[in-house]
């Protein structure tokens, strides 16, 4: 009989339907965008050089415009062996109606390099998104900061198992970076967040169960380690979109995001915990990033954008934007295309053997070494302090959400003087505004006095912004990206857990005021390493040129 075909044919037909709702890896990651053009231009840097080395690729007659024929032709060689004959066709239409404009038949080398600069430039969309999905997740962090101290009162935890219950966090953070980065490569991106994003939901419902310090400890450490995925899958998200050219201006909304979602979360925890009590409050809050990772996972589209077909008739390949620069990395001595290969396993990182890496890498320790140091372990205990200013926690609440304020409406601006200048360039001043803030907060004796200070502090932490993420994306291959960035936040782990305990230890032996002067040495001396390092290296680049 035909049951065994039928069979057969309503498996291939299940597979198919299955796959269209949960394949992350789309068909078409980037229609729409650049992307495509970029990869068959093999553009990399967009720097004036390789723009004109490209251009003279491309036009294979030499007469000194590219031609309709001559773009698809690029187009082509770039695709082929990588999707459908009727793929092919239609991302070259795609790329040649963004580089022409309607009836022009050629162009010429200025109005080439002009719109190409243009369309690498401008912000890709799907990154909106990505940021809704961060500010939900960081209206639910900012809705348990409220909240977390009425169940450690209730729980009868000591400071030092509190203190522990926070190094929890950090602890599994750091440790969950590097295998988050291997599954981001693994799975993708989108599957990165929504992974993390429930492990968090899991970890906050495990919170509100928790009856001692072992079981909250225990589901700090699962938040923790969801944090580390949720990042790790939203920050490359942000690299695929994004090129040279607007890299920090595309990384810039997840922070911002997250932050404004942190400035309104403490009244609505404030509001559940009166209604609810604490732990209800955390199955509240897990409960919102629960839906926060559904809405992942429907609304946000797969950036890494492999193929991946049913059936036969097409291959698989790779169109992303990491493959972009992959693509004009490997192509860069020949102007011939590359045959279609097998993706090679990503060279190893090492922040020793590359300058670049391995300054931002002790830049974002310095940083989260100073903001963990004081923002969050001495700056609250001075303002608290019955002895000094004997601020009420709304009070000191105001301050904070002041800096957060700021820090989100400065993060938009920032980001495109970052794309502009290069972020790498910014690194250094921001770190000087820092450490002028920590060394004037031993002067502060008012609540206006602190308000100023802060605000000067938040301006340096808004200054620095996305910049780092920027630059090691920029300073590294596409295929070493991910364990490039897991390598730069590993550090500020390390800053993390390390600057809590020293400025700390310092605060409590030799007073405030000691701590804020050491976190404004360390700023002062980190911006001047890293202002050295960037110039020597900028010096050895222009004489290899």
């Amino acid at each position: 009989g035909d049951g065994a075909p039928r069979a057969q044919a309503r498996g291939v037909a299940t597979r198919a339907w299955t796959a269209s709702l949960t394949d992350t890896k789309s068909v078409d990651a980037h229609a729409g965008s650049p992307v495509g053009l970029f990869a068959a231009l093999r553009l990399s840097s967009f720097t004036d050089e390789e723009l004109r080395r490209r251009f003279e690729a491309a036009d294979l007659d030499g007469d000194g415009t590219l031609s309709r024929a001559e773009l698809r032709a690029a187009m082509r060689a770039a695709t082929v062996g990588k999707a459908c004959d009727s793929e092919v066709e239609a991302r070259s239409n795609h790329a040649t109606t963004q580089l022409l404009r309607p009836g022009e038949m050629a162009i010429a080398y200025a109005e080439f390099r002009s719109r190409v600069v243009e369309l690498a430039s401008r912000r890709d969309a799907r990154i909106w998104p990505i940021a809704a999905t961060m500010a939900l997740g960081g209206l639910s962090v900012g809705a348990i900061m409220p909240v977390m101290p009425c169940l450690v009162h209730d729980l009868n935890l000591t400071s030092t198992e509190y203190g522990l219950v926070v190094s929890a966090f950090g602890a599994a953070k750091l440790v969950s970076n590097v295998p988050a980065a291997s599954y981001v490569d693994l799975r993708g991106r989108r599957e990165s967040m929504v992974l993390g994003l429930s492990a968090i939901a899991s970890g906050f419902f495990m919170v509100g169960l928790a009856d001692g310090f072992v079981g909250l400890a225990a589901a700090r450490a699962l938040t923790g380690a969801g944090v580390a995925f949720l990042v790790t899958g939203s920050t490359l998200a942000a690299t695929d979109l994004s090129t040279p050219l607007n890299r920090a201006s595309t990384t810039a909304p997840l922070g911002a995001a997250f932050n404004a979602g942190t400035v309104a979360g403490p009244a609505l925890g404030g509001a559940l915990a009166g209604a609810l009590g604490p732990s209800r409050t955390f199955f509240v809050v897990a409960a919102m990033i629960a839906t926060d990772a559904l809405y992942a996972r429907v609304f946000i589209k797969e950036t890494a954008g492999r193929f991946k077909r049913f059936g036969g008739g097409c291959g698989e390949g790779v169109s992303s934007a990491s493959s972009v620069e992959t693509t004009a990395t490997s192509t860069a001595r020949g102007d011939a295309a590359a045959p279609a290969a097998a993706p090679a396993a990503a060279p190893p990182v090492s922040p020793f053997g590359d300058p670049a890496l391995f300054r931002l890498c002790v830049a974002n320790a310095s940083y989260w070494f100073t903001v963990a140091g004081v923002n969050m372990t001495v700056l609250p205990l001075t303002l608290s302090n019955p002895a000094g200013l004997n601020l009420d926690p709304s009070l000191i609440g105001s301050l904070f959400a002041a800096q957060a304020v700021v820090g989100v409406a400065g993060a938009m601006p920032v980001a495109s003087l970052a794309d502009k200048v290069g972020p790498e360039k910014l690194v250094a001043p921001a770190f000087v505004v820092a450490a002028t803030a920590n060394a004037l907060f031993p002067l502060a004796h008012t609540y206006d006095a602190v308000a100023g200070v802060m605000v000067l502090a938040a301006l340096g932490s808004s200054l620095l912004g996305a910049a780092p993420t920027a630059a090691v994306a920029n300073a590294v291959s596409a295929d070493q990206r991910p364990r490039a960035l897991a390598l730069m936040r590993t550090a500020g782990d390390v800053g993390m857990l390390v600057g809590s305990a020293t400025l700390g230890t310092v605060a409590a032996t030799y007073g405030h005021a000691a701590a804020f002067e050491l976190a404004s040495a360390w700023l002062t001396g980190s911006a001047a390493f890293f202002f050295v390092s960037h110039r020597r290296s900028a010096t050895r680049a222009a004489a290899a040129r």
